[in-house]
């Protein structure tokens, strides 16, 4: 390898660490209320889906968290998909302890749903969808409605503006968070506040209901409120 690749590596680990850090507090300390929203999703899988399934697991992370959902149920094959091969490396780690195949695939989550043919029969997104804007939501989520098997369904836990809300009020409320997260330096916070200011795109509850409408859904579903109202989890069932 030469200096310059070896450079540059060395560079994307340590943004990749220091990213990692800073979502690992968040997560560790239930600031999105992770855990609640995988618990549900849990239930969902238990109560919900009589026989056996395909999860895809899209922007999957380390997918420590849907692995744990996943235990129990009647999963049949996981497939996580993330851009990151170093949260892959840990996510085959995490599915380690499946009763079922699992596989992995490195890549752009818009790009590679779109690239695909195989049919699934659950689909989970957790705080990703948001980066896309309104039309690229609902051109994704008619991709996946394609894909999906017949009773097959979409799971999003996503960041959601109650009816009547727009952008602004919703980045003004996320911004209030500060006050509560004292596990973030200044600087962690302002990293974390920049990126949630540039790239997050919040829908209402009745864009959701919209988008899964015009996706041809059967129906739309939302399962799961964060205390916060800042996200919201739901079902769009084929």
């Amino acid at each position: 390898m030469h200096e310059t690749d070896m450079n540059a590596a060395s560079s994307t680990q340590a943004l990749f660490q220091d990213q990692w850090k800073i979502y690992r507090k968040m997560v560790d300390n239930n600031f999105l209320f992770h855990r609640e929203a995988y618990a549900r999703l849990h239930e969902i899988l238990l109560s919900d889906v009589a026989r056996p399934f395909d999860f895809l697991d899209i922007a999957c992370g380390d997918a420590s968290a849907s692995a744990s959902a996943l235990v129990g149920t009647q999963v049949a094959h996981y497939h996580g998909l993330d851009f990151s091969a170093a949260a892959l490396a840990l996510a085959r780690d995490a599915c380690g302890r499946l009763a079922c195949p699992a596989s992995f695939e490195e890549g752009d989550f818009v790009s590679s749903i779109s690239a695909r043919s195989a049919p699934v029969d659950i689909v989970w997104i957790g705080l990703s969808l948001h980066h896309l804007r309104t039309a690229e939501k609902g051109a994704f989520m008619g991709t996946i409605r394609r894909l999906l098997a017949p009773g097959g369904r979409l799971l999003i836990y996503e960041n959601t503006m109650p009816d009547g809300e727009d952008r602004d009020g919703w980045l003004k409320r996320w911004d209030r968070q500060r006050s509560t997260w004292s596990a973030y330096d200044d600087l962690e916070w302002n990293t974390m506040r920049d990126h949630v200011h540039a790239a997050d795109f919040p829908e209402t509850d009745a864009s959701w209901r919209a988008l899964g409408d015009s996706s041809g859904y059967g129906s739309v579903l939302e399962v799961y409120a964060a205390p916060s109202d800042l996200f919201r989890m739901y079902s769009f069932k084929a």
